[in-house]
């Protein structure tokens, strides 16, 4: 295992804080794509359900706020709550049908209702993401920002050619033309520095050259006050759980199922690009984020406003502005409530022409595509994971352009499977579990978090290896590896007597040539896959655990651990002779 490898291009870690000017205009870059999709998803639902106007205002408002609320508590950890990165939290259009229905079926107050219940149920899920782990793996989730990626970037390309009536045809290829070359050029060859502001300076451009073609509404912008809130639109809170509530609340959990998919996959992510030596991923940052996204889901439903989610692309963000510092986090959520007060501001983002903003997210589209094939490809490709990956993709490309038997596809199977990324990560999750299912039997043992265990761990490999047709010394490097694993689970001055009783629970698998041990229990706060990663950077052994950690990574071909709440999962893979 090699040291990690310096990312040279971050240019501010989370734990770094940019200059308070710098940081206002990285939030301002995150928020300004959010706006105008956020504008567009609030109209076509309220015109949809069959809402007012003062609605419709009411609810953007809301939005606006609890959204950005939600981006500042991100940036922090609390108890179960929060991620301690930079996230966008934001409503989106995986939303825009089932809230539709609701409307429809009984207003506001049905809305309100399964957004409440559903978001209960999700935190659930959550809780339990540990028992997920065999089903969300990085090859699913990089698969899934890939459909993400390649499903999005048609109807983005949809809008390219989104500008007033009147407008001579060449003003949007000039003004998109303009806003890739500046951010891309700037991404090809500019200094770090630079590239932090392609996507604001890109943009700049691109509204700059609208303005010869009467493009920005700047009459709007002038005549919006600065200051002001939409009427009060707020029936009250109550569940409703009649026949249309139970009807609904399916379509609400699967569509939160399909967005957590997307959201679990960028927050792994994210932990791997926003720091310069590459951290292993902590799931418990996962949840964390997860869970504030639920808690500001219930808040949405006190206010009789729409369900949030994690916003896209937060992982292609960082790696194309170099910045993940929470403070940009802090100041994206703050511009969020400020817009929510400022008509002015909102129309001022608005009116920025759609060439300019398309140009932009088919540069950030475009690395959130790259990212997930990193994922795909770290987690290792094997001649199964391979096809499973292939097929999965191409399945959610064709059903997302209605190529893959349109004329079957009506009614409810037409809005299930009409979406291509939740066509394509139910078939890579399927295809992921039949692997799973049809690979040899994972044999089990259960034993206490003691040193004195180590007979039992060691008698159990011995007799694993030895089923498995392994000779001494592949057996001799497996039982080792066990014991140095149990060595570095438990704390310095470790005495059995001493502390409480802690369960152990070992799983081994049998791989080509390999075994795959998998290490269950409540372990400390250091991340072992991190000290490993780094530890050819300590000139000297300092513990008792310092060996261990030394001697399992001599004898260990892979080491992951994975934190999550209440539990610690260490997989570690060892090859046999060859």
């Amino acid at each position: 295992m090699a040291a990690a490898q310096i990312n040279e291009n971050i240019i501010y870690q989370p734990d770094e804080s940019p200059p308070p000017l710098a940081a206002l205009g990285h939030g301002f870059q995150r928020i300004m794509s959010m706006l105008a999709a956020m504008a567009a998803t609030t109209s076509i639902i309220a015109h949809a359900g069959g809402q007012t106007e003062s609605y419709l205002s009411w609810i953007f408002f809301t939005t606006l706020a609890v959204c950005g609320l939600g981006a500042i508590l991100q940036t922090f950890r609390f108890w179960r709550f929060g991620s301690g990165y930079a996230i966008n939290v934001a409503t989106g259009t995986p939303f825009i049908a089932v809230c539709i229905a609701a409307l429809a079926a009984g207003g506001p107050a049905m809305l309100s209702s399964v957004i409440a219940v559903s978001a209960l149920i999700q935190l659930a899920l959550i809780s339990r993401l540990s028992l997920l782990r065999r089903i969300i793996t990085p090859t699913v989730a990089g698969t899934v920002l890939m459909l993400v990626s390649a499903t999005i970037i048609s109807v983005v390309l949809g809008r390219l050619s989104d500008m007033p009536e009147g407008t001579t045809p060449i003003a949007a290829p000039i003004i998109a033309s303009a806003t890739l070359a500046v951010v891309l050029g700037i991404r090809l060859f500019a200094s770090g520095v630079w590239q932090q502001w392609g996507p604001i300076l890109g943009i700049l451009a691109g509204c700059f050259l609208a303005i010869p073609f009467g493009v920005y509404d700047f009459q709007n912008v002038i005549d919006a006050p600065w200051v002001g809130i939409p009427p009060i639109v707020w029936s009250g809170f109550s569940i409703s759980v009649g026949a249309a509530f139970w009807s609904l609340l399916p379509g609400f959990v699967i569509a939160h199922m399909a967005v957590s998919i997307n959201s679990i996959s960028d927050t792994v992510a994210i932990q791997q690009v926003a720091w310069r030596r590459p951290r292993a991923t902590d799931f418990r940052v996962v949840q964390g984020a997860h869970n504030l996204v639920m808690l500001t889901n219930l808040l949405a439903a006190l206010l009789g406003t729409l369900p949030n989610m994690i916003g896209a692309s937060n992982s292609a963000r960082i790696v194309l502005t170099g910045v993940a510092a929470r403070r940009v986090g802090v100041y994206a959520g703050a511009l969020l409530i400020l817009v929510a007060f400022s008509p002015k501001i909102i129309a001022l983002v608005v009116s920025i022409p759609r060439p300019a903003l398309v140009a932009f997210m088919m540069v950030m589209l475009a690395m959130l595509f790259v990212q997930g094939m990193r994922i795909v490809f770290r987690d290792g490709v094997d001649p199964r994971k391979a096809a499973a990956v292939g097929v999965s993709f191409w399945i959610g490309i064709g059903f997302q352009h209605q190529e893959i038997f349109p004329d079957l596809l009506s009614g409810t199977w037409e809005t299930l499977l009409g979406n291509g990324m939740t066509t394509g990560s139910v078939s890579i999750i399927l295809l992921t579990m039949l692997m799973g299912m049809t690979s040899a039997r994972r044999k089990r043992l259960k034993v206490d978090l003691y040193r004195s265990s180590l007979p039992a761990i060691d008698a159990f490999l011995s007799d694993f290896a030895g089923k498995s047709g392994w000779d001494e010394e592949s057996t001799n490097r497996l039982r080792s590896a066990g014991e140095e694993t149990l060595s570095s689970m438990l704390p310095p001055d470790y005495d059995d007597a001493a502390n409480d009783k802690q369960s152990l629970t070992i799983r081994a698998h049998r791989g080509d040539r390999k075994i795959e041990l998998e290490f269950m229990a409540t372990a400390d706060e250091e991340n072992l896959e991190d000290k490993l990663a780094y530890l050819s950077e300590q000139p000297e052994i300092q513990d008792e655990r310092e060996v261990s950690f030394r001697l399992l990574r001599h004898y260990a071909s892979s080491v992951q651990h994975r934190k999550y709440h209440n539990i610690d999962i260490i997989t570690v893979e060892v090859e046999g002779a060859r």
